[in-house]
C-alpha cells in the first residue's frame, strides 16, 4: 500500500470524515493484514466510526506485530482505552515508554525543534490522562488508585506546567474526587487562566494568518493558499478547545464557582454558538447562583424548587432580575 493512501485516510480523519476514510481503506484489508501502518490507521478509523469491536480486533493485530511500538505508539494508546482495567494500563504504558524515549532523545541531542517536542508532550499527556481515567473508574477501588492518580498528574504538570490547561483541569477533577475542595478550586482557576491565554493566542494567530493571506493576495492579485494549511491547523486547534472547556465548566458548577462556569460557557459560545451544552450549563449556573444568593445559609439550597423561588421574588432587586433574564436568554 502506498503512503499516499494512508495520508489521504489521515486527512479524512483530521477533517471529521471517518466514513470516507473507511471507504478508502477497507478494500485493502485482506492484502494489508500484516501491514502495521495500515492496521494502525484502520483501527483508528474504526474507532472514529464507533465500531469498537472491529477496532479492537485490528489494533490487537497491530500491537501483536509490533510489541515494542517501533512502528508507532498510537495503536497501544487506543487499544488501552478500549480495554480499560489493568490490561489497558499495560498497553498505555507501552505508548508512554516509547514517547518518553522520543522526548529524551530530543533533550539529549539538544535539538531545538520545539514543534516536535510539543507534539511528544501533547501525546504523552493524552496517554497520562487516559491512564488516570482508568484509575478513577475501572480501578478506583484498588488501594493504589489515589497514589497512582497523584503520581501521573504530577508527572503531567512537570512536563509543561504553564502551557497545558487540561492538566490542571484533570487535577481539579482528581481533587474533587478526593474531597480536597480548596485545592480543586485552585486547579480550576489555574486551568481557566491557561485556557483563556490559549484561546486569545489562537485568535491572534488566526487574525495574523488572515492578514498575511490578504496581503499576499493583493500583491500577487490571485488566489493564494500559502498559509491555508496554517489557518486550518489554527482553526482545528481552536475548535478543539470546546470539549475541554465544557468539561471544565462542569467542574466549576460542582465546585460552586458559578461565575466561572458562566464565563467558560460564554467563551464556548464565542467559538461555536451552536453548542447546546454551553447554554444548558450557563442557565444551570445562573439558577444555582440565584438560589445561593437567596438562601446563603441553607446548605441544601440546590434542592429548592425554582417555582418556589419565583413565587418569592419581587421586581425590586436588580441583581435577581438580571440573573433571571440571563436564565431566560440561555434557555431560549
Amino acid at each position: 500500500m502506498s503512503d499516499e493512501i494512508i495520508s489521504q485516510a489521515r486527512a479524512f480523519l483530521e477533517t471529521s470524515q471517518p466514513e470516507k476514510a473507511l471507504d478508502l481503506l477497507y478494500p485493502y484489508i485482506e492484502s494489508q493484514i500484516d501491514s502495521i501502518p495500515y492496521l494502525s490507521i484502520l483501527g483508528e478509523t474504526y474507532l472514529e466510526n464507533n465500531e469498537l469491536e472491529k477496532a479492537y480486533q485490528i489494533l490487537t493485530r497491530g500491537c501483536e506485530l509490533d510489541p515494542n511500538a517501533n512502528e508507532g505508539f498510537e495503536k497501544f494508546l487506543y487499544l488501552g482505552q478500549i480495554i480499560g482495567g489493568q490490561d489497558g494500563i499495560n498497553y498505555i504504558n507501552i505508548a508512554i515508554n516509547k514517547l518518553q524515549s522520543f522526548l529524551l532523545e530530543e533533550e539529549e541531542e539538544e535539538k531545538n525543534d520545539s514543534t516536535k517536542k510539543s507534539f511528544f508532550i501533547n501525546k504523552l499527556n493524552l496517554a497520562i490522562f487516559a491512564e488516570i481515567e482508568i484509575w478513577m473508574t475501572d480501578l478506583c477501588m484498588e488501594p493504589e488508585a489515589e497514589s497512582k492518580c497523584n503520581e501521573l498528574i504530577d508527572y503531567s504538570l512537570q512536563l509543561d506546567d504553564n502551557n497545558n490547561p487540561e492538566s490542571y483541569s484533570l487535577l481539579s477533577s482528581i481533587r474533587i474526587s478526593q474531597q480536597r475542595t480548596q485545592e480543586a478550586i485552585e486547579a480550576l482557576l489555574k486551568s481557566w487562566e491557561l485556557f483563556k491565554l490559549k484561546k486569545s493566542k489562537l485568535e491572534e494567530m488566526a487574525n495574523n494568518a488572515k492578514t498575511d493571506q490578504q496581503q499576499e493576495a493583493e500583491e500577487e492579485e490571485e488566489d493564494v493558499s500559502g498559509n491555508s494549511g496554517d489557518s486550518f491547523e489554527i482553526g482545528m486547534e481552536y475548535v478543539d478547545l470546546i470539549q475541554p472547556l465544557i468539561t471544565l465548566s462542569r467542574y466549576a458548577i460542582e465546585l460552586e464557582q458559578y461565575d466561572i462556569a458562566i464565563q467558560i460557557s460564554n467563551n464556548v459560545q464565542d467559538i461555536n454558538e451552536n453548542i447546546l451544552d454551553s447554554y444548558y450549563i450557563e442557565s444551570l449556573a445562573n439558577i444555582l447562583k440565584l438560589k445561593k444568593i437567596l438562601y446563603p445559609n441553607d446548605q441544601n439550597y440546590k434542592d429548592i424548587e425554582l417555582s418556589e423561588i419565583l413565587n418569592q421574588v419581587n421586581g425590586d432587586n436588580d441583581e435577581i432580575n438580571s440573573i433571571l433574564q440571563d436564565v431566560k436568554l440561555s434557555l431560549t
